[in-house]
């Protein structure tokens, strides 16, 4: 016999000697005689848990938190508190239902959230291959293990194996896939690894497009190996698939070591070859550039006395059309000069005679003879020659008419 208390906030189950239990909830204080005492454990679930509970009947139940909730023997089975799964941006989440005609819904769920199933309900696992974590292009079955679906664009790199050329050449082809996820109910619908389904068709891709070259033309035409036209099985499988691919890179191939050594060879003859035909090149252009540039200046130099000689020529041409428009000038200033000269002198003796006109008018009228007029008016004519001698001195004559005195 003996005394026990509940405190508050808690609770206990109390059983008798017959096994029969009552659930106590403090804060009490309670008499046990041939009595047991059982506290319960409290389970509780924050913003992010939810409790699990499963009742003795078999029913199970989810109660998202924040919550609190004992664990009653007499009801309960076992309770437990999980994580809800938080789902980020660009991911999705696939959730099954089942219903009470034992038919199952299926819903997605987009992120960012975070998603607490009920009790009927639980998350699709992917399981997809993944990359090997010591070899990035080689890819295992089943190693990644997900809820969460990638909703973004991705990638992975690839060597494809093995592939052989028309010649029997043994290569490996190095690629790099790029896939963009763009119907999911398509996808779930028609794959259940939907990365070993590009795996495969880019293998087949891959095969097809060797098997008809041999090594060296498989060499010349590698670039093809980026073109998403090289890739029509891929293409198709995908967009069965669900998914679209954006892109494929070639990242080269790999071939065995003897093989390789050959072909390093081989490159590498070409490649002097080809540097010897560049400097070759190069001389022949710096040669070709000298012989431009020489005759350039041949070309300018000949430009330069042609612009000599024509400017030269102008200003001779101007010069002379110069001196002849002074000379046309000049002949027409004297032109004019003697013009004016003689119709002034005609002017002068026009006045003169008219000014003698009118004296012999005046003179006639006053009754002057002017034939005798002008008789006197001529000079006289000189008809002898008079000496005049002194003794000592040099004779010296003078010119006397005949007039009479």
């Amino acid at each position: 016999m003996k005394f026990k208390t509940v405190k508050e906030g808690e609770q206990a189950v109390v059983f008798n000697h017959l096994g029969q239990g009552t659930l106590i909830i403090g804060p009490q204080r309670i008499f046990l005689f041939r009595k047991r005492i059982e506290y319960l454990q409290r389970y509780t679930a924050s913003h992010y848990e939810y409790l699990i509970i499963k009742d003795k009947d078999g029913k199970v139940m989810h109660k998202p938190g924040p919550c609190q909730m004992f664990h009653n023997p007499l009801e309960q089975e076992y309770i437990y508190s999980e994580k809800g799964t938080k789902i980020d941006a660009n991911h999705v989440v696939v959730v099954y239902k089942k219903k009470p005609d034992n038919s199952v819904e299926r819903r997605i769920i987009q992120g960012p959230t975070v998603f607490m199933p009920a009790a009927e309900e639980w998350l699709h696992d992917f399981k997809w291959h993944g990359t090997d974590p010591a070899d990035k292009a080689r890819m295992i079955p089943g190693h990644d293990v997900f809820t969460q679906l990638a909703v973004i664009p991705g990638q992975f790199y690839y060597n494809v194996r093995d592939v052989r050329t028309t010649d029997d050449t043994m290569i490996t082809v190095k690629l790099m896939l790029f896939y963009e996820l763009k119907d999911i109910t398509k996808m779930l619908e028609s794959t259940h690894d939907p990365i070993a389904d590009m795996i495969n068709a880019v293998c087949s891709d891959v095969i097809a497009f060797a098997g008809k070259l041999t090594y060296e033309d498989f060499l010349k035409k590698t670039h093809n190996l980026s073109d998403l036209n090289t890739y029509s099985q891929l293409l198709q499988r995908a967009e069965r698939v669900g998914y679209d691919i954006n892109k494929v890179v070639y990242r080269g191939y790999h071939a065995s070591q003897q093989l390789q050594a050959m072909h390093d060879n081989a490159i590498q003859s070409r490649t002097q070859l080809r540097l010897n035909a560049e400097v070759h090149e190069q001389k022949q252009r710096l040669t070709n550039f000298q012989l431009q540039q020489e005759q350039a200046r041949t070309n300018q130099r000949q430009d330069m006395e042609k612009q000599r000689q024509q400017h030269h020529q102008t200003m001779e041409q101007m010069k002379q059309g110069h001196v002849l428009q002074l000379s046309e000038m000049n002949h027409n200033g004297s032109l004019m000069e003697n013009d004016m000269e003689t119709r002034a002198r005609l002017e002068c003796e026009k006045s003169g005679n008219e000014q003698k006109v009118e004296f012999m008018q005046t003179l006639q009228k006053l009754d002057v003879d002017m034939t005798r007029y002008l008789i006197n008016q001529q000079p006289t004519p000189v008809d002898q020659e008079i000496q005049v001698v002194r003794s000592g001195t040099t004779p010296t004559g003078g010119a006397y008419s005949n007039t009479r005195v």
